[in-house]
């Protein structure tokens, strides 16, 4: 009785938040529901270090919708929250495998749960208590199949349906009924206890090291050719990177990069040249590090090899990084440009990672996990920003040669830093260009005024308190 209560205060707090809402507030409230009716109905399950990691993160993600209201924190929210509800029946596995948990479990969890069999709980003396479900069926039916014969008999006679239409159910809000419906069995599926278990077994019981084999007398020429093969492609490389490195260093330096064509020539044909070298060469000590090989004690020339390969690849990766600052603080922020730094990190993630799986003797399976879960944080990361504004701000006031129509074409949160420089710099805009963020903005405020408690926002706080 106490866990549908509950789940019936939580249903109709998801239906007050949600129906006829914009996303705000109102998903931070959640959060807070959906996580306080796992505290009462599973308790135990938050003595587990990943079960509070993924409902902090949940949380912040959440708030992270009120503070900036952009499309990166509203799809992040998704995203934590189906990784928070995985993780309540999935213990110990990967981002992904609780993302495929989190899935199941929001739409199938109540199913899944009162569908499968399970162990019998202690024998307690059977208590007398109400049949809620014979209860609730009692009540469609009763309601339900003569509402159905009432609309039959009204088109079959014109007085009985006058009668039937004088009727005023208006009272009732079918929508809203039916979003608090939605509500009750979304928090019932994520309350219970359901996974994919064959899955999330296998996952949990995955080996992430490698396993030392014998090495016999046959084997011993085959992993020296193995290691002398590997120590000479890793040490043409090493060359080859290094030569590169001091070209590329010297032109960087000799070379001001202040032509735009030039710049994102120089960047992003060099980013995407970069990520393939990287994959490349990191499948090739996948290969060569498959095996005994990571235990052959003549295989140190190829470790020391490596992990200069690696320190080079970093060092390529800065330079790298460099050339898309030089980019930025001539030409202003981007969406790209910020991409091209994402994957910039994710590369340095993927060959630090690559290291830690040398040195340490992992397989591949611990490679993939560890990088899938620096990714799933990193997003995160991005979430907490409001990339229009910030984009806004930084090329409005620091580039030197700021792309205006590019800050024009963005989503409408940025409009009030454009409007207001656009009103101080008149000069620098068309008529038609003026036109336009003057009605955005006008857009803006109108949807500002008339946000609601459930879906405010913190620039729609900001705005109030400054009328």
């Amino acid at each position: 009785m106490k866990r549908q209560l509950i789940l019936w205060i939580s249903a109709l707090g998801f239906s007050t938040l949600f129906y006829n809402q914009d996303l705000g507030l109102n998903m931070f409230i959640f959060a807070l529901i959906a996580i306080t009716a796992v505290v009462f109905i599973r308790r135990e399950i938050f003595k587990r270090t990943d079960m509070c990691i993924a409902t902090l993160i949940y949380l912040i993600t959440s708030l992270f919708v009120f503070i900036n209201h952009s499309a990166l924190a509203i799809f992040m929210s998704f995203i934590t929250f189906i990784v928070f509800t995985g993780t309540i029946s999935g213990t110990q596995n990967a981002i992904y495998v609780q993302g495929i948990n989190g899935i199941y479990q929001t739409f199938l969890g109540a199913l899944h749960y009162y569908t499968t069999p399970r162990k019998e709980r202690k024998v307690i003396t059977p208590k007398k208590k109400r049949d809620y479900g014979f209860i609730l069926l009692c009540v469609i039916l009763v309601i339900g199949i003569p509402a159905v014969f009432a609309s039959l008999y009204s088109n079959i006679n014109p007085i009985f349906e006058k009668w039937v239409g004088a009727i005023d159910l208006s009272f009732i809000n079918i929508s809203w009924v039916l979003m608090t419906l939605m509500g009750y069995l979304l928090l019932n599926n994520i309350t219970v206890p359901a996974s994919l278990h064959i899955l999330t077994k296998a996952d949990r019981n995955v080996d992430q090291h490698l396993t030392e084999r014998p090495i016999s007398e046959t084997q011993e020429p085959v992993l020296h050719k193995e290691q002398l093969l590997g120590s000479l492609v890793i040490g043409v490389l090493n060359a080859l990177i290094l030569f590169f490195l001091v070209v590329d260093i010297w032109y960087v330096t000799n070379n001001p990069l202040h032509n735009a064509v030039e710049l994102s020539k120089t960047v992003h044909e060099g980013v995407n040249a970069l990520i393939t070298s990287i994959i490349i060469a990191i499948t090739m000590i996948l290969i060569f590090f498959r095996g005994n090989l990571n235990f052959y004690k003549k295989s140190k020339r190829l470790r020391v090899l490596t992990y200069i390969w690696i320190i080079l690849n970093v060092v390529l990766v800065l330079v790298t990084a460099f050339k898309n600052y030089i980019y930025i603080t001539d030409f202003g922020l981007t969406y790209k440009r910020i991409g091209v730094l994402i994957y910039l990190t994710l590369c340095i993630a993927g060959l630090l990672t690559t290291f830690l799986k040398v040195a340490h003797r992992k397989n591949i399976y611990y490679l993939i996990r560890l990088n899938a879960r620096i990714v799933f944080f990193v997003i995160v990361l991005m979430s907490s920003f409001s990339w229009n504004r910030e984009i806004t701000r930084y090329n409005l006031s620091q580039a030197t040669h700021p792309d205006l129509s590019y800050v024009q074409t963005m989503h409408t949160n940025h409009i009030d830093l454009l409007y207001a420089f656009a009103k101080a710099n008149p000069g620098k805009f068309s008529f038609e260009a003026m036109k336009n963020i003057e009605r955005k903005y006008t857009s803006h405020i109108e949807r500002l005024e008339n946000e609601t408690w459930q879906s405010k926002t913190l620039q729609g706080i900001k705005y109030h308190n400054n009328l």
